[in-house]
């Protein structure tokens, strides 16, 4: 049997989640709250069932000190972002993403900034980094918030310093598959009074999780401990793979985080640097082995920044290209990606005329993306793998042995 690796994972013993069980009965929320504040060096930290739920909170907060309703968002982002800003009351504007970056496109912001605008949220997609230095000039030109989306790339800095830190506000998830994960959580940071205060008040209304909830917390946990090793992901593929997320976001449930949760974030912290230091290892990896092969197209990272790629991005020439390469990947045992099959304007009906593409670069990137594994259970030999298959593919193509429709 071909044991298959999983597209994303953060190892999480028995020990860890025996470790939240051990610290239910004491106060880990509190514990786990002085572990994050010293990595981000921030005064204040709050957290929730979820990074949609921790967006949805910093939005009605930042709301209640402003008044403005625009959110300017990256046009290829995670789809679940639009419901809180929808249930906030506010209205979501696009911006179109760098391909030279991946990320947002700092240059084109300026121009959907108006006497509406309430903040805008850069997205450090995949764990690379978004020059933030040029977003908070943009920002504080034009007296707006700069909410730090750091959600998918919890141990990436810059200069030093950990993304989600360089905002007025940032926050986390700590969804499964996150570089550090609880199996659901968000977290919110903030060095600014006035905005913790509004925070806090938000914070407050939100319920404590029922019994029910607290029970398939640790029955998730439980299972997705070994559901995610190779043996036990290939050996229950099916049912595993019904637990991802495969349907429209169009709402979302708001709780506060449990004891238990925060008890296995406190035991993944201790060794989180080391996946963290892998992580980053095996995208530079695949950065250095696959930089200047003709055909696909690979992030340029800014300077003094430490990616830990939450998956590593590979954009190819044609959608024909990404859909084989894609088979044969996953063929070897490794399961790549396409995350997001579209971008945001072509999921939701955001009153775009789509008849002429406002966001050419987010549409062309959503359809030629291919995202490789770089969690902890890969290793070198296995990037390997994955490096000769896409090599020698455009290689044959190149050299006319195959034709396009053979890749």
């Amino acid at each position: 049997m071909k044991l298959l690796i999983p597209s994303a994972d953060t190892p999480v013993s028995f020990s860890d989640v025996f470790n939240g069980f051990l610290f239910s009965f004491s106060p880990s929320l509190e514990a786990f709250g002085s572990v994050v504040k010293s990595y981000t060096n921030k005064k204040y930290c709050f957290f929730t069932n979820s990074g949609t739920t921790a967006f949805y909170v910093i939005l009605r907060a930042l709301r209640r000190l402003s008044g403005k309703t625009e959110v300017i968002i990256p046009a290829y982002t995670a789809p679940s972002l639009i419901p809180p800003i929808k249930r906030a009351g506010l209205k979501p504007v696009l911006c179109d993403i760098s391909l030279k970056t991946f990320t947002i496109d700092i240059p084109s912001i300026a121009k959907y900034i108006n006497e509406n605008t309430l903040c805008i949220m850069p997205v450090h997609q995949f764990g690379l980094p978004v020059n933030m230095e040029a977003v908070m000039n943009i920002a504080q030109q034009r007296a707006l918030y700069v909410v730090e989306n750091a959600a998918p790339s919890f141990g990436t800095t810059m200069n030093k310093r950990p993304a989600g830190t360089f905002g007025d506000i940032g926050f986390y998830s700590f969804n499964r598959g996150k570089n550090l994960s609880t199996f659901s959580g968000g977290c919110i940071i903030t060095d600014a009074e006035e905005i913790a205060r509004a925070i806090e008040t938000e914070c407050s209304w939100l319920p404590d999780p029922g019994f029910t909830v607290r029970v398939k917390n640790v029955f998730k946990s439980l299972v997705l401990t070994l559901a995610t090793r190779p043996f036990f992901y290939t050996l229950f593929y099916y049912p595993i793979s019904q637990w991802k997320h495969g349907n429209l976001h169009t709402n979302f449930d708001s709780f506060r985080y449990t004891e238990f949760q925060a008890g296995i974030g406190n035991a993944l912290f201790k060794h989180a640097p080391r996946n963290f230091n892998k992580r980053y290892d095996h995208g530079l990896f695949l950065l250095e082995m696959l930089s200047g092969v003709k055909g696909v197209r690979l992030p340029e990272l800014i300077p003094d920044a430490v990616p830990v790629f939450n998956q590593f991005p590979v954009l190819f020439d044609t959608i024909r290209m990404r859909e084989n390469f894609l088979r044969k990947i996953n063929t070897s045992g490794i399961e790549s990606t396409v995350l997001y099959s579209d971008p945001v304007h072509k999921i939701y009906d955001l009153g775009y005329d789509t008849s002429k593409d406002p966001f050419p670069n987010a549409t062309y990137f959503s359809r030629r993306l291919l995202l490789i594994p770089t969690h902890p259970m890969m290793d070198i030999e296995k990037l390997s793998t994955v490096v000769t298959i896409i090599k020698t593919g455009l290689e044959e193509l190149t050299n006319g042995l195959i034709f396009p429709s053979q890749l």
